[in-house]
Order: C-alpha cells, then sequence, then structure tokens
C-alpha cells in the first residue's frame, strides 16, 4: 500500500491496521509504504473507503519518488493508467500545482479520476492522447515528466502468472514504441526537469538499451540515475527506472 500522506502519516495507518487483528508492515526503501502481511481483501482495510491508501508496489513508489516532484510544479504522466504513479506525485506535491495524467484509452480515464476523488487529489486532471504525437502547446512547459511506458511486463509474473506463456516475440516491437514515447514526451520538459523512464520488465532491450539508444540522439539529457530492482533482491516487482534531466 502507499499511504495518502496528505490525510495520514504511515506509522498512524499501520496502527490502525493492525487494530483489526493485521500485521502490517514499513516497507524497506519507500519511506511512505505500507507491506501487509495477511491476505485481507484490500476494500475491508481499515482506510481505504476514506481515502488513506492505494494500492502499489514498492518499485512504483521508488519511481515516483525519483521523479521527485514537489509543491507547485507542472507535472505530465504521459502513460497514466490506472494512476497509481499520478496520484503519488500528486501527494508528494502536496496536492498543489498540475498533474495532467493521459492515456490511450479514454474508457480508463475513468479509474484515474475516481481515484484522484477517493483519495483526495484535486490537482488532477486526465486527458485521452496517443503519447506517441505531439502536443505544440506542452513544448517545454513542465517541471516533470513521466514515461511508464506499455511493455512485455516480464517483471510481474508473480502477479500476472499468466505471461509465463507469453511468446516474448508477440514484445519485438515495443522497445521502437517506447522510444517513439520517450522522445515525443521529452520535448514537453523545460530546462533543468526531470524525466523519469520506466518499465515493469527485465529485458534490456526496453530498458536500459532503449535509454542509451535516446541519449545517443538527445545530447541536451543527463542520466543522472539509472537501477532495476529485482524480486529475488528486493522483494519488489521486476521494474526498471530511469531518471533523465535536460541541462540544455
Amino acid at each position: 500500500l502507499r499511504t495518502d500522506t496528505l490525510r495520514i502519516s504511515r506509522e498512524g495507518l499501520i496502527e490502525k491496521i493492525g487494530e483489526q487483528g493485521i500485521h502490517a508492515l514499513p516497507t524497506k526503501e519507500s519511506d511512505v509504504g505500507i507491506h501487509v502481511c495477511d491476505r485481507s481483501p484490500v476494500a475491508e482495510l481499515y482506510g481505504f473507503a476514506d481515502g488513506l491508501f492505494f494500492v502499489q508496489d514498492e518499485a512504483s513508489q521508488l519511481c515516483v519518488k525519483a521523479l521527485d516532484a514537489k509543491s507547485g510544479m507542472r507535472v505530465l504522466d504521459a502513460c497514466a493508467c490506472p494512476g497509481s504513479k499520478s496520484f503519488g506525485a500528486a501527494i508528494d506535491m502536496q496536492n498543489e500545482g498540475q498533474v495532467i495524467s493521459c492515456d490511450l484509452h479514454k474508457n480508463k480515464l475513468s479509474l484515474v479520476e475516481s481515484g484522484a476523488e477517493r483519495l483526495g487529489i484535486t490537482i488532477l486532471a486526465t486527458e485521452e492522447r496517443d503519447a506517441r504525437n505531439t502536443n505544440e502547446e506542452w513544448l517545454s512547459t513542465f517541471d516533470r515528466v513521466l514515461c511508464d511506458v506499455p511493455c512485455s511486463g516480464f517483471g510481474v509474473f508473480a502477479k500476472k502468472p499468466e505471461l509465463r506463456y507469453k511468446d516474448p516475440n508477440m514484445s519485438a516491437a515495443l522497445p521502437d514504441i517506447q522510444l517513439a514515447i520517450l522522445k515525443n514526451a521529452s520535448q514537453y520538459l523545460k530546462v533543468g526537469g526531470k524525466l523519469v523512464y520506466s518499465t515493469c520488465t527485465l529485458l534490456p532491450a526496453e530498458n536500459e538499451e532503449n535509454v542509451s539508444r535516446f541519449l545517443d540522439e538527445n545530447n541536451h539529457f543527463e542520466l543522472t540515475e539509472q537501477r532495476t530492482l529485482y524480486p529475488d533482491i528486493n522483494g519488489t516487482d521486476g521494474f526498471f527506472y530511469a531518471v533523465l534531466e535536460r541541462v540544455k
């Protein structure tokens, strides 16, 4: 779980969940995460109806932390649904500023809108958009940009075991699609701003190699952080993120 610190502290939420007789622990690296050790229905946990938390793997929480969104900033989540990273950014911003959450599928955006309402987030707006297509009005206007791109999903076998039977060749076109999204979204960043590129896969072609391809063609960006998280080492989803700063 990711605590909605607009409404309660992590320690306070752990205490309240514990009063239900449910064992919960703070996550190891994320300072806002909670690991629930019992298999209790999420909707029955203390605080769900009141928007005191939402479900988000610790790896995704660390990705949002790397985005470093602050109060008053303008933030773009280019591939937002179902919205947890947008929610995390808005909470980190203390619900001050602007978060624009986009997705290719309009019917999915209602999930983001309803989630934001439950959590008490008022700075979030949604927009149907293909992240590969340029919006001229957005050029160089965002302080932070998140590209959590569509990927093969090979880092989440534990949650989606059917992916074990997926033919890797079906994902062969993904790196080029991901790179197109990254290139387009990077145009929206102000000088001095940060862009986070992320996937929930462990395939180098979708991760480090795509970042290298982007940097080879865009010398006005610098790589400031890059990390791969592994289920057997970090106890999280298999996940990759890279932080790119626009320097000129």
